[in-house]
């Protein structure tokens, strides 16, 4: 149900005006925090604490008056005209309803805020409430399940996990925590093991190149993992939570979050020990335990916040701290196993973030200030040169970004920052420093109905990155992306995107300090990449909501980095061009309204091997499957939620000369899980069970690296 009143008032102090109140339909309560702007504009405003808004400042036009808030229907008003001084009274009672497939909010595909489904990129977005119904004990099983990702699992919680988008290496993937990267600086890649998903209040998934907005590492995407805000409700709030599961595993896991009118403070800290003493079938049809793979980690953050300003005007001071320390077994690889290597690692990360409006209502500032540390240290007096190595990595930076309304369909997001990375090597007593300077710029563009009234919506988003690096000087990085929108209700979009990418070459690539066996390469260069992808999203009220996308991406890069051997020592070299290009597809719908939904998701991947070798070019790349398909079904009834998962993953070659008897046999694997939430005692509840391959699929993801049979879990959570 919708109320409408609008009145006339000169003021020729303003250009315009639309001002009003947002309500409940069935409560006829004050809804807070409500979205209202001018469709296909950036010009907008938010309710306050009684429901009301004003957007001021409006050219003179025809525009369409939108109102967005999340669990209810949006609303859309008639073209009303503006004129010179006007001042137009807007009031709407929402009417409340399910979110639907796909509504959100991205940060991290324009380095703004947008609907998901108004950006050009294919983007994912993992929500809190997501994780807890699949209980994932760190970031790598959380994304497990997503459209063109490929998770390198070196078996178990104790063993190394990476990541592949869309036939990328894992250091060609940018993984950030709040907008900052993590990427070891060091290897090129973050262990997504040790990442635990405790204190996460959303993953962003953002797949194609995107070095026009991140810089280095985004040749296959960007993983932002966006950590929790504290409760909009005054005072102190929490949980606490205790996990057992199969080969001597126990987590304990809790969350504090207090707040206090302008202050806040949020905290969580997770344990994790497992033995990870599974047990596996050896080449020769032996059954063995894998032993030397346990682990034992701790896993802290704090994030402190103070708010000031109005509502329409609020800034925000925000200090951050993340900790990660753990000890572990490096069993290595079944035909090379050691008995007593261990590794050792610890991780600081902390964060400062202003943000706010300056200057006007049209101008906000976003100002980061961090320092990353990590240590790491691996032991192993079983080879033939036994070594105990120690590396430190150091990070600081500083980022600025303004994001600013030029005009009605028009906004521009620049800025730049500062960043130095050192890598210090105490078996060479050997240091070594990186610097790198960045400006980039992102215009979005809307386009009006009036204009084309074929197209409902559109936008067009250029965006250019320029990167100065210490030791590769200049790196000038373009994209453009383009999404037209036909239809309301009924919408389908076609999207498209075009750009190049780069990776810097690592520490290891260039500095990995000369044995008998390996050595870097200081005369490396950045890997380059020139890719595109165009795509189709259907939108329709079918099904109780059906979403379906499906996009063609194509990616071909020349200069990669390659270790090689020559005269019996591996050392990396600029040798490879390859051409990867595919299809990915996604379904999702809810063919029983709040009791079953179902999302099924499957990738075709052809990455070919380009290089001029004649024994090598046109061969499929190493560990990348040409075909993998995701199901995921949930079904809810009153306090009980059931979970499906389906993941299939065809056959890989593990050598670049493809030969068959060295490649992995395809697999299949499902996971159930069970959630029962439930008041005790006037405190709230969540029993969670899950049995995680429950066929007891015997497989490998990495040749010779065994990955756990039948696993289950069994976890308690209770809220206040």
């Amino acid at each position: 149900m919708v109320l409408m009143v609008f009145t006339n008032n000169i003021a020729a102090a303003e250009p315009g005006r639309i001002c009003g109140w947002v309500r409940d339909a069935v409560t006829k309560r004050p809804l807070i925090a409500a979205n209202v702007y001018l469709k296909d504009t950036h010009i907008g405003s938010t309710t306050d604490d009684n429901g009301n808004y004003c957007i001021r400042r409006i050219p003179p036009g025809q525009y369409q008056v939108r109102i967005e808030v999340i669990g209810y229907r949006y609303f859309t008003s008639n073209i009303v005209n503006i004129h010179a001084g006007d001042c137009l009274q807007l009031n709407c009672y929402l009417q409340p309803e399910a979110i639907t497939f796909k509504e959100g909010v991205t940060v991290t595909a324009t380095r703004g805020q947008n609907l998901i489904t108004e950006v050009p990129a294919s983007v994912d977005v993992i929500r809190n409430k997501d994780l807890e119904m699949s209980n994932p004990q760190n970031l790598a099983e959380a994304l497990q399940n997503l459209q063109g990702v490929f998770i390198k699992d070196f078996g178990g919680l104790g063993n190394t996990k990476t990541i592949s988008l869309r036939g990328s290496t894992s250091e060609q993937v940018l993984v950030m925590l709040d907008g900052q990267r993590i990427n070891n600086p060091q290897t090129g890649q973050v262990d997504l093991s040790s990442l635990s998903v405790d204190g996460i209040e959303r993953i962003e998934v953002v797949r194609g190149g995107n070095s026009a907005l991140y810089g280095s590492d985004a040749i296959g995407g960007v993983i932002n993992i966006i950590t929790r805000k504290p409760s909009e409700r005054e005072g102190v709030s929490g949980s606490a939570k205790i996990t057992f599961a199969a080969f001597n595993t126990q987590a304990i896991e809790s969350n504090l979050s207090l707040n206090r009118q302008q202050i806040s403070l949020i905290s969580s800290y997770k344990y994790l020990q497992s033995a990870n003493n599974f047990s596996y079938t050896d080449p020769y049809g032996v059954r063995q335990t894998r032993k030397n793979s346990d682990i034992c980690s701790h896993d802290f953050f704090l994030k402190s916040g103070m708010r000031f300003g109005d509502l329409h005007r609020q800034q925000t001071l925000e200090l951050s701290w993340k900790y990660y320390q753990s000890e572990r077994g490096a069993p290595g690889s079944i035909d090379n196993f050691y008995r007593r290597a261990r590794m050792w690692d610890r991780a600081n990360q902390v964060n400062f973030l202003y943000a706010g409006k300056v200057f006007n209502l049209l101008n906000d500032l976003r100002l980061q200030v961090y320092y990353h540390n990590s240590w790491n240290r691996y032991k192993n007096d079983e080879m033939l040169v036994p070594t105990d190595s120690r590396f430190t990595v150091d990070t600081y930076g500083l980022e600025v970004q303004m994001h600013s309304v030029l005009q009605a369909q028009n906004s521009l997001t620049h800025g730049g920052g500062f960043r130095a990375d050192q890598m210090w090597n105490y078996q060479q007593a050997d240091k070594h420093q990186r610097l790198s300077y960045y400006f980039f710029v992102v215009n979005e563009n809307t386009w009006h109905p009036r204009i084309m009234r074929i197209i409902k919506s559109g936008s067009l988003i250029p965006s250019l990155r320029a990167d100065r690096y210490s030791d590769f000087g200049y790196r000038l990085s373009p994209k453009i992306g383009a999404i037209m929108n036909f239809g309301e209700r009924w919408q389908s979009s076609i999207k498209f995107n075009i750009g190049t990418s780069y990776r810097a070459p690592t520490f290891n690539d260039l500095y990995w300090p000369a044995d008998a066996w390996t050595q870097g390469n200081p005369d490396l260069k950045p890997e380059y990449g020139f890719d595109w992808d165009a795509g189709l999203r259907l939108q329709y009220p079918l099904i109780n909501g059906l979403f379906f996308e499906s996009t063609y991406f194509q990616n071909r890069m020349k200069d990669l980095i390659i270790w090689q051997e020559h005269s019996g020592k591996w050392r990396p070299e600029n040798v490879d061009k390859c051409l990867i290009r595919g299809v990915e597809n996604s379904l999702n719908c809810r063919p029983l309204r709040n009791f079953l939904s179902l999302q099924v998701n499957y990738t075709y991947l052809l990455a070919r091997n380009l290089s001029p070798s004649h024994t090598e070019y046109n061969k499929i790349l190493v560990y990348r499957p040409r075909h993998t398909m995701n199901v995921n079904v949930s079904s809810a009834f009153k306090n009980i939620n059931l979970n499906y998962q389906y993941n299939y993953t065809s056959r890989r070659f593990t050598d670049k000369s493809n030969i068959w008897a060295n490649s992995l046999p395809p697999y299949n694997v499902s996971d159930v899980g069970l959630n029962l939430k439930y008041l005790l005692w006037k405190v709230n509840c969540d029993f969670a069970l899950q049995v995680k391959n429950v066929f007891n699929e015997k497989y490998s993801v990495i040749k010779n690296m065994p990955i756990p049979g039948r696993e289950w879990r069994l976890s308690l959570k209770i809220t206040f």
